[in-house]
């Protein structure tokens, strides 16, 4: 099952790999458009999902408020026994990530297949 959501400067896909979630999100991810990557997240979560890639190859932006939805997706999903990727950072977002040492805290990876690799041996609670 795939979604996509457009909100003016953002649009998110989500797909499926097996027991994994795979959200794209284009675009600019700032305090109001970054309600529909919550949004994404969450519907995520209230099916079971505890395993999600967030692929930002084609994100040209995102402030702080992006990275908290992030960092709330990242709770959740600890929480349940899973976790969250990042892939592809683009320098923008690269830059912000580094700026909040996010790198301490949230898994990346520079491929989906990468992040697949991590996330599948995780089971769900």
């Amino acid at each position: 099952m795939a979604e996509t959501w457009h909100v003016a400067r953002l649009k998110v896909d989500v797909r499926h790999e097996g027991d994994i979630a795979v959200i794209e999100a284009s675009g600019e991810c700032d305090l109001i458009t970054s309600r529909k990557l919550k949004e994404a997240a969450d519907a995520l979560f209230k099916t079971g999902c505890c395993k999600i890639i967030f692929d930002l190859r084609e994100m040209n932006y995102i402030d702080s408020s992006g990275f908290r939805v992030l960092l709330e997706a990242k709770n959740k999903a600890t929480e349940h026994g899973g976790d969250i990727a990042l892939v592809s950072l683009t320098a923008p977002v690269e830059r912000v990530y580094t700026l909040l040492r996010l790198h301490e805290l949230v898994m990346r990876a520079d491929t989906v297949d990468d992040a697949l690799g991590a996330l599948a041996p995780l089971q769900c609670r």
